[in-house]
Order: C-alpha cells, then structure tokens, then sequence
C-alpha cells in the first residue's frame, strides 16, 4: 500500500508538473466552437453540411514565421490534458512550416483528466465533433491552405483522431474532412477503417492501449484497401514520446488496472522522422 500511494504521489506531482503547464508564450489562446452532432446520413446524403456550432471550446494556437498559406495540424491530448510534450510536437511541426492548433477538449467542459474515470462528455466521438469544429475554424484562417489540414492525437486523443477521420463514423456526415491523420499509441478498433492516409505509432510492450488492437484495424484496412499505415516500437511502453516520464512508473487506469508509462529515446526519435516524411508527402504536397 506504502508503495501504491509513493508512486500515486509521483504521479500526481508530474501532472501538477508537466499536465497542467501553461502553453509557451508564442501560442495565441483563441476561442472557437465544437461541432454540433451532424443530422441522419439519409439526410445528409442529400446535401453537404457545414459543421453548427455546438460547445464553446479554445485552443492553442502557433504558426511558422511568414504569411502562408501553411498547411496545419489540430493536435489533440491525451487523458490528462494539455502538457508539456504536446508543446514540444507543436513547436517542431511549426519549423517544419505548419499551423499547430492545440485544442483542449477537458477544461471547456470542467473536466481535468478520463485516465481513470470514464466522462461520456469527454468520449472519442464526441471529441471527433470538437476536432471537425476545430477544421472549420482553421480553415477559415486567411494563413492556413484551406485544402491542407490534417489531425494527430495521443493515446486518448489518438482515439478522437481516429473517430474523426473513420468512414462510418461522424465524418463521414461532413463536406469537409481532414486530409490526413496521425494517432500515436491509440485503443482501435475494427470498424475505424478510412479512405484517408492514417499513421499509426505504437510500443510493442504497450500495457494500455494494446497493440492488438490495432493490428485488428490494420488487418481490417489491408481488406478494405484503406491507407493505414503502422509502426511498432519494440520494448516501448505508452507515451514513448514523452520526455518528461524518464524511467517510468505505473498509473491508475479505468476499472482498477495499472499501467506503465515511460520514456524511450530512440521511439521518440523515430517517431520524428516518420511523422516528418508522413506530413511530407500525405499534407504538404
């Protein structure tokens, strides 16, 4: 039990250290809308829908030094919210010349982390609608190429990401759709297939979302033809890509169960360059 509430009390410090830092200075906070759920597809089969404006949600948003037109990224976190890594992505993904939108899906809706508890107000499909709002606002953006927007998401928000950009899902009602999408270490599932090109960055020894999973929905893809693509890092854990958790530790989950988190310099590493040459050739041509 001593040793349960030692690491519980890390954690909590890293979250008080790292979950909820304020975004670098450079960011511009601005205010925009949730998509409002779409109508039947019978009803939209007859005609394209722009996105209504549903809950007001905010973001954080950074671009490239010049005038543009850039292609741009909505970045969506993961259970504990905006931290400290999602601020180092956006900071390279604007040298390598896009607009990074950090959308915070939680706090608009007074919610601070869903590691451990499940918020049906906070669920994938419903952050698909806050990343399809998150669309429309970017394009709308006189410096952003309205044809060029694409979505990444981690853990959590890898699973928003996903539900945004699946061909039976919620976008599938909308005219506009995102161009390409990035999901590290996400939980999938079979049916999340598209005809949009997908990334899928995950650790062999993940404990959390498991790679099954998403060896599921990359057998499903090759079937339907579907551009998914998958990388697996051997001995990585969930949030690989995360400095910040150094050796690791163990967190509470949903229902009880514990879960390694930690570190690993050359998934990282890697993960950099499959994301650069992905947007390369999948967002900015």
């Amino acid at each position: 039990m001593a040793l349960r509430v030692r690491i519980t009390s890390i954690f909590l410090i890293l979250l008080v250290l790292i979950g909820c830092s304020t975004p670098a200075s450079a960011m511009e906070l601005v205010h925009l809308n949730s998509a409002k759920p779409p109508p039947s597809a019978l009803k939209t089969q007859a005609r394209g829908i722009e996105p209504e404006k549903g809950l007001p949600i905010w973001g954080h948003l950074s671009k490239p030094s010049g005038e543009g037109p850039f292609p741009a990224l909505v970045l969506m976190h993961g259970c504990a919210g905006i931290h400290a890594s999602h601020e180092r992505w956006s900071k390279l993904l604007n040298e390598l010349g896009y607009v990074t939108l950090i959308l915070d899906s939680f706090r608009p809706r007074n919610i601070f982390s869903v590691c451990s508890t499940f918020s049906r107000a906070a669920s994938p499909p419903l952050r698909a609608l806050d990343a399809q709002g998150a669309l429309s606002y970017l394009q709308k953006l006189d410096f952003v190429d309205a044809n060029k927007v694409g979505v990444i998401g981690w853990s959590h928000g890898g699973m928003s990401a996903l539900a945004a950009v699946t061909k039976h899902g919620i976008a599938s009602r909308f005219k506009k759709r995102f161009k390409m999408a990035i999901a590290f270490y996400p939980y999938c599932y079979a049916n999340q297939t598209s005809d949009i090109p997908i990334l899928i960055l995950i650790g062999e020894s993940d404990d959390w979302t498991p790679l099954e999973t998403c060896k599921i929905l990359l057998e499903q893809s090759m079937k339907d033809q579907s551009p998914l693509q998958m990388v697996v890092y051997p001995r990585a854990y969930h949030a690989f890509d995360d400095p910040a958790l150094g050796d690791g530790f163990y967190v509470d989950g949903l229902n009880g169960q514990r879960h390694f988190i930690q570190y690993n310099k050359s998934a990282h590493a890697d993960a950099k360059n499959q994301v650069e040459n992905f947007l390369a050739i999948h967002l900015s041509k």
